[in-house]
């Protein structure tokens, strides 16, 4: 996370929003005597967003945390992607 004073972030803008989009990389600006804000790129907010929709039920929560204890435990399926050439992707085909 970088932090930048407001004169560089003013200075230098479109730097920083490239170095926030390219690094995915937060910057955090400290304001003297007031709050600090941070700039962050769209699909990092997006993310952070999705994440806190997903958690933010208890019974969506309580899913991914079992999944999550199910695969570090080793206990996986795989199974092929349905694609473009699957029979469960055309319409009124259903997968073998």
């Amino acid at each position: 996370m970088k932090v930048l004073t407001i004169s560089d972030v003013r200075k230098n803008f479109a730097a920083v929003v490239d170095a926030v989009i390219d690094d995915a990389e937060e910057c955090v600006i400290p304001r003297g005597g007031g709050k600090a804000v941070v700039i962050v790129s769209l699909d990092e907010w997006n993310a952070v967003n999705e994440t806190l929709h997903v958690l933010g039920s208890a019974t969506n929560a309580r899913r991914l945390l079992e999944s999550i204890a199910q695969a570090d435990a080793g206990l996986l399926e795989e199974h092929p992607l349905l694609g473009s050439d699957s029979p469960a992707s055309e319409p009124g085909k259903e997968a073998a």
